[in-house]
């Protein structure tokens, strides 16, 4: 053996001796409770450091196969798709049914919506839609008003039912807090706008570490549940990220509203479209 391979050798030997008699000091100050829980006990003092547990997490979803249906074939029909698809799972999913948040009651609304999975259920929405919209009518499809009173009326009996609202946030964290608040506190799908504006997609579920968000505020949002009703974009009941759905590929990254075409005030809340969402992120919010 060379002079340098014995030196080399040497410094390995003590190195891993080294190593060896950390491991044990390690091994010897960590003290495993029954909980779970880790105690270190640094030898200065004797005080022990506790190790704190992992958050706990919290999931919820209100997806279901049985109710939903896809955009196509019209391609132009996002809004109406996901109009249909939300209030399907409202129907199918009775508030009655679902834990109340904070220990109090959910509130009784007197939902119209008998569900729906059909070709011609989709037309009539859009078209009632595009009536009650505030898009220019050479563009097709609808807008986030037209979306907002589509829900409204057919799913409670008036555009002024004030059971969801067209609601623009100035940064994701906010949109994305808000989107998980919503569905933890009302049991209800929330929609997105998507796509820069220019298409519709829904949340079902969330899942979050810390406090149980239909009930507290302090927590980390992990990721959310997302649906497209667009079939060539294979995205029903996924689960996005928190980081991902912020600045993953477009077809599903929740980005800022560009869209320029909604130059009328809404009957409803009097907003122009372009002022109230032009930059920022858009949700379709239930009240309650």
């Amino acid at each position: 053996m060379s002079r340098g391979h014995r030196a080399l050798s040497l410094r390995r030997n003590a190195d891993l001796h080294v190593a060896a008699r950390i491991a044990l000091a390690v091994a010897t100050a960590l003290v495993l409770m029954s909980s779970g829980q880790a105690l270190a006990q640094p030898p200065s003092n004797g005080v022990p450091t506790e190790v704190a547990p992992p958050l706990p997490a919290w999931s919820m979803n209100l997806f279901s196969k049985s109710v939903f249906r896809y955009q196509n074939p019209d391609l132009n029909g996002c809004i109406s798709a996901a109009t249909v698809d939300m209030l399907n799972l409202i129907a199918q999913a009775p508030e009655s049914d679902l834990p109340p948040p904070g220990g109090g009651s959910l509130p009784q609304n007197s939902l119209r919506w008998t569900i729906s999975t059909s070709w011609n259920t989709q037309k009539n929405i859009m078209w009632f839609e595009r009536k009650h919209m505030t898009m220019v009518d050479t563009d097709k499809g609808s807008d986030p008003h037209g979306w907002r009173n589509g829900l409204n009326y057919f799913g409670w009996g008036s555009m002024r039912a004030d059971m969801y609202r067209d609601v623009a946030y100035r940064s994701y964290a906010e949109a994305a807090r808000a989107v998980v608040d919503s569905v933890a506190r009302t049991g209800k799908p929330v929609g997105i706008l998507a796509w820069e504006g220019g298409h519709a997609q829904y949340v079902t579920g969330y899942t979050v570490q810390g406090q149980d968000p239909r009930v507290g505020d302090n927590y980390t949002i992990v990721g959310v549940f997302l649906t497209d009703p667009l079939r060539e974009d294979t995205l029903v009941n996924t689960f996005i990220s928190y980081l991902s759905w912020r600045t993953g590929p477009f077809y599903y990254r929740f980005s800022r509203d560009k869209q320029t075409d909604s130059p009328y005030a809404d009957p409803i809340d009097g907003k122009v479209g372009n002022v109230e969402w032009e930059g920022k992120w858009v949700v379709l919010q239930p009240v309650e």
